[in-house]
């Protein structure tokens, strides 16, 4: 059975973990590895499972625990190439563990087939993935990004499972007491994805066959777990879908899920 679980999902942190049997992979890094342990080891997680670290871009909140982690389950960091560059930049980077460049065929690992597409935001060559599992099931990551391209949508096209940034509400952030330039770069295509924009590219994933919605990478100045549930059920039902029959919508605490999806 496939198991999708978010280690941590927020402003301040991100990882995921998408496995398969008795291995699998991790999405980001943005804990310590102590943290990111720890909502392993309370999510069922065996660190030992863990066969590499892919890593979607080079912002601290998602490569916050990497060298430490990758070092002490002794597993390869997979990256673009902009990603690997900028981290070798930061102190997560001291050359002691493996990375590896994504090339455009992607990744196998064990039995599973790890696919990749670039996203739109301010880092070096930020990206997305597309975990193809044993049994034909796909799991899509897609957040730090702030528009989903056409593009984008193909490549997530008939993933079972999407895990989709919805970071922020449009009137809190306006009337928020972040600066005007933050709040610019929030919004830009470079920025992230609000609560809106994240409802319309998830009703066409679900036309495209997504059955399964994560939403994830909630800013906690920004947002609320229930006006991003709350924009995407309303788009749901605008749609003619029902909840349950139609779809299962998630939306990923800040630290770890109460359980795996497991599908």
């Amino acid at each position: 059975m496939a198991r999708f679980i978010t280690l941590c999902s927020s402003s301040g942190g991100n990882a995921a973990y998408i496995g398969y049997g008795n291995y699998g992979v991790l999405v980001d890094a943005g804990f310590s590895c102590r943290r990111l342990k720890t909502a392993m080891a309370e999510t069922g997680v065996d660190p030992k499972s863990v066969r590499a670290i892919f890593l979607t871009h080079e912002h601290g909140d998602h490569i916050a625990g990497v060298r430490v982690l990758a070092n002490q389950l002794n597993v390869p960091v997979y990256a673009t190439g902009g990603t690997l560059s900028g981290l070798m930049k930061t102190e997560q980077f001291d050359g002691s563990y493996v990375t590896e460049k994504l090339t455009p065929d992607g990744v196998a690992v064990g039995d599973m087939h790890v696919g990749w597409f670039r996203t739109s935001h301010d880092a070096k060559e930020s990206c997305g993935y597309v975990i193809s599992l044993p049994d034909g099931r796909t799991v899509g990551t897609c957040t730090d990004t702030g528009v989903v391209t056409d593009d984008m949508l193909v490549a997530l096209s008939g993933c079972d499972l999407v895990l989709l940034e919805s970071n922020y509400d449009e009137d809190m952030l306006t009337h928020g007491f972040y600066p005007p330039q933050l709040k610019a770069r929030i919004r830009s295509s470079f920025g992230h994805l609000s609560n809106d924009a994240s409802a319309e590219a998830a009703v066409r994933l679900l036309n495209a066959g997504t059955r399964y919605f994560v939403l994830g990478h909630l800013s906690r100045e920004n947002n609320t777990p229930a006006l991003a549930r709350g924009a995407a059920a309303f788009a749901f039902k605008k749609a003619g879908a029902k909840e349950g029959s139609d779809f299962a919508l998630h939306v990923a605490p800040v630290e770890r899920m109460d359980k795996p999806i497991v599908f």
